[in-house]
């Protein structure tokens, strides 16, 4: 259960960093906080919270996750990621995360060391390609990046550390979709990552992600297909927005 759900949560956050530039502007500000709702099957499986603080030189990313409900009684989750970034150009400085998942329990930093061009972790230090990101830190690259020049069926590679390895994939993008959320009628653009397969995911495009068609670029739903069954992520509460956060009327 652990390997699927390690699977999952790090499909979730594999989106793919852009060209890098400097001075980059963002999509979000210090203060930001996003909830979302995590649905396995019919069943309401746990909270994940989004955060961002930081000073006048770093971002810090904070994400948890806990299990609730019938699901905590027999899964218990109670995860915690943290990355900070350099603001000038959204590079990973460093990046801590400490799991627990049932019976399994991890702890891991990771040091990017930009001078030396190698991840130094807890376990090992390995070469560093160029655009590295991490797990959590990608995840807001992505929104700070111009769509605009995109068309349906263009792909973005992929490299993001985890486990003292590079993950690579391809993001497909689909075009503008408009989506029913708990705050109205949601114009987004539309992503689908190539996954690997045959050990959680049913095929290799299993996950489709929504991410709002306006200047705050926020990730509003997740739906993924997995071996044994299907995984939905759902914004519920959003607070401390670079712009107000509208549906369509």
């Amino acid at each position: 259960m652990y390997t699927q759900m390690k699977k999952i949560v790090s499909i979730l956050f594999l989106i793919p960093p852009l060209i890098l530039a400097q001075n980059v502007p963002t999509a979000y500000k210090t203060g930001e906080k996003l909830t979302y709702k995590v649905q396995y099957g019919p069943v309401v499986a746990g909270v994940a919270n989004l955060e961002v603080t930081g000073s006048q030189k770093e971002f810090t990313y904070l994400a948890k996750g806990r299990s609730t409900g019938v699901f905590n009684l027999f899964f218990k989750v109670r995860d915690t990621y943290k990355s900070v970034v350099d603001k000038s150009t959204l590079k990973p400085i460093w990046f801590y995360r400490d799991i627990k998942e049932g019976n399994y329990k991890k702890k891991e930093k990771v040091f990017f060391n930009y001078e030396l061009q190698q991840a130094e972790s807890t376990r090992d230090t390995i070469s560093l390609p160029k655009n590295t990101q991490d797990i959590l830190s990608i995840f807001y690259y992505l929104r700070s990046q111009n769509f605009n020049a995109l068309k349906v069926g263009d792909h973005l590679s992929a490299q993001m550390y985890l486990d003292d390895e590079f993950i690579h994939s391809n993001l497909y993008y689909l075009g503008v979709d408009t989506i029913k959320t708990k705050f109205g009628s949601i114009s987004c653009t539309k992503w689908a990552p190539e996954l690997q397969t045959g050990r959680v995911f049913e095929d290799r495009q299993g996950l489709e992600l929504w991410i709002s068609n306006d200047a705050n670029k926020i990730p509003v739903q997740v739906k993924a297909k997995v071996m044994v069954g299907s995984i939905k992520m759902e914004l519920i509460e959003v607070k401390g927005t670079q712009e107000p956060f509208k549906s369509i009327k």
